[in-house]
Order: C-alpha cells, then sequence, then structure tokens
C-alpha cells in the first residue's frame, strides 16, 4: 500500500517557524551589539580624521588651525578654524570673523547614527586621572572647546570620548609635544584601553 507524501503536516511548519524565531531571537542581541560597535569605531575614526586634516592643514598654511567641538543637545559637532591674526585660533577671533572656517559644519551622527561626544558607562580616564561616569563631560581638553594644532607640530592636549547610547566606549588621546592623535576602545573586562 503506497502512502501519498505530498502534504506537509501542520506540525512540521509550526515546529519550523518556531526553530526559526528562537534562532532570530537569539542572533539580534548579536548582530545589533556588532553594529553598536561598528558606529562607534566609525564615529571615532571619522573625528580622528577631522583631527588630522587640522593638524596637515596647519602644517600646509603654517598658520594655527583648530578642531572646534560642540555640543548641541545629544549630538556633536566639528568645524576646522584657521588663525587669522597670528595668535592662535580662539573663540573670541571665532565670534569677530577674524578666525574663518575652512570647511562647513560636521555633524558626526551623519557619519556614524547615534554616536556623539558621550560617556556611556563607567571608564577609566584615559589621561589617568580616576573614573570617569556614564553622563561626565566627553570634553577632556582644558577648559576650552577647540582642539588647536600650530604649525611647529605641536597641539593642545587631552581626550575626547566618543560612544553611542550603548556599545563600546571610544576615546582620542591628542598628544601635545607631538601632535600625535590616537584612537583607543575602553575593555570592560580588563578596565583598560587598548588602540
Amino acid at each position: 500500500m503506497a502512502t501519498d507524501n505530498r502534504g506537509v503536516a501542520l506540525v512540521d511548519i509550526v515546529a519550523a517557524l518556531a526553530l526559526s524565531l528562537a534562532m532570530a531571537a537569539m542572533a539580534a542581541p548579536v548582530v545589533g551589539g556588532t553594529l553598536d560597535r561598528e558606529r562607534t569605531i566609525v564615529g571615532a575614526q571619522h573625528l580622528a580624521g577631522q583631527l588630522q586634516r587640522a593638524r596637515m592643514e596647519s602644517l600646509k598654511r603654517s598658520a594655527a588651525v583648530a578642531v572646534r567641538l560642540e555640543l548641541v543637545g545629544d549630538r556633536a559637532t566639528a568645524r576646522l578654524y584657521v588663525d587669522g591674526n597670528g595668535n592662535g585660533v580662539v573663540q573670541r577671533d571665532i565670534d569677530r570673523g577674524t578666525d574663518l572656517p575652512l570647511a562647513g559644519v560636521e555633524w558626526l551622527d551623519a557619519h556614524a547614527r547615534d554616536v556623539s561626544l558621550r560617556i556611556n558607562q563607567t571608564v577609566t580616564d584615559a589621561g589617568g586621572s580616576g573614573s570617569l561616569e556614564p553622563g561626565s563631560d566627553p570634553l577632556r581638553i582644558g577648559r576650552t572647546a577647540l582642539v588647536t594644532f600650530s604649525p611647529l607640530g605641536s597641539s593642545s592636549s587631552g581626550t575626547l570620548y566618543v560612544a553611542a547610547h550603548r556599545g563600546p566606549q571610544m576615546a582620542i588621546r591628542v598628544y601635545g609635544a607631538s601632535g600625535r592623535v590616537r584612537v583607543l576602545m575602553f575593555d570592560a573586562r580588563t578596565r583598560q584601553w587598548h588602540p
């Protein structure tokens, strides 16, 4: 007696659907975490690139060039300015129109969605002065919002903290004597910063 196997049992369909949904539910946090990580890396690398651009412009123009960083709500902007009167780039001269912009305003989250200047978790200060809590000031460059590069190769020094709301914490270290820029990622397990 031959049986007809052309149909699929409802039980088989339900089992396959349940298995597919369970696998998708397990994969979603992994994929989401990976996307947050990659976006944060892209955002930090983009901002580090703006700092490197300012450094190169300073050498090319034989004048001080600064990146002005600004937090507008939860978003961050960066804009390059060149010294117009030989006294370095200062906010007063930017306001007067003496130090002119070299480019338009760059919104960090236009290059990496949800990424901004922020501290999203408790981290050790990359500059070595204790720990920083979520919501702390992400600009650790003194009392200014300018990172200035001189034509002699030096710069202002400090740390810029970059992160999405979730995911890894990144830091951009600027070394004043050399004008060098390094991007670091915080390892929450070891509580250390790594390139």
